[in-house]
């Protein structure tokens, strides 16, 4: 009587994790998919820069596959199928290994992506392509609210954004590779008047901000990482206990 308790308690533990498993999938699944479609969105979709292009994609896949996981995870719990259940321990054993592989690959070569990071953000701010708009206002976003400009200084744009400026409602026209001077901006006011005037243009670059946003959080996205690989692991145990105490036959799927 208790090993049956024992094992009906495990049941529906396991069906409880796995349909918050399908609903982060769920919710995983629909930001790709808001990313990819959205017309408001600030995402770069050119696929000139791969990198980052895929990550909306990227958003999609992980997702259907975590839903993927607790559906099955969800069946085989409920239906006690013994196929099921092993081939959601499988899967989540490779999901739990790609994880640290990932984890792994991240930590080594940090340096190197934060490189290429920084390389791929000044090229697309030099970019002239006109559908690297969403991506742009990304950027001056994050100038306007930490207050830089590019990732190394002003000097990044060809042309200072006025999300570089201190003054508010201005547009910066200064071209900074030519004898302009960048500090030059011109305020646009309603009735199409124009007035020149000078601008106190943000010297420190966004990378180090950036970088130190990252170096501080990164203590909480390792402890993220960690707390979901231990919620994987309950599910494998879970899966695995109900793998060996169930007898319930293939065909019990279908009824």
């Amino acid at each position: 009587m208790a090993s049956e308790c024992c094992l009906c308690l495990t049941k529906y533990f396991l069906f409880l994790f796995n349909l918050m498993f399908f609903l982060l999938g769920s919710l995983l699944l629909s930001m790709g998919l808001w990313i990819l479609l959205s017309e408001s969105t600030v995402f770069i979709d050119s696929s000139s820069y791969i990198s980052i292009s895929l990550f909306p994609y990227m958003l999609i896949v992980t997702g259907s596959v975590t839903m993927s996981l607790g559906f099955l995870g969800c069946l085989g719990s409920l239906k006690s199928v013994k196929w099921l259940l092993a081939t959601y321990f499988i899967l989540l054993t490779i999901l739990l290994a790609a994880q640290i592989v990932g984890g792994v690959i991240f930590y080594t070569q940090k340096t190197e992506l934060a490189d290429e990071l920084q390389k791929q953000t000044v090229e697309l701010m030099k970019s002239p392509n006109t559908s690297l708009k969403r991506f742009k206002m990304t950027i001056e976003y994050i100038q306007q609210k930490v207050k830089c400009c590019g990732w190394n200084g002003n000097e990044d744009w060809d042309i200072v954004p006025c999300s570089c400026c201190c003054t508010g409602n201005t547009t910066v026209n200064a071209n900074v590779n030519a004898t302009v001077n960048a500090t030059f901006c011109t305020q646009y006011f309603s009735d199409g008047i124009e007035s020149n005037h000078t601008c106190e243009i943000y010297k420190q670059g966004c990378g180090e901000n950036i970088n130190a946003w990252l170096k501080d959080n990164l203590r909480i996205i390792f402890v993220v990482i960690l707390a979901i690989s231990a919620v994987e692991i309950c599910g494998m145990i879970l899966s695995m206990c109900l793998y060996k105490e169930g007898s319930v036959n293939y065909n019990t799927i279908l009824h």
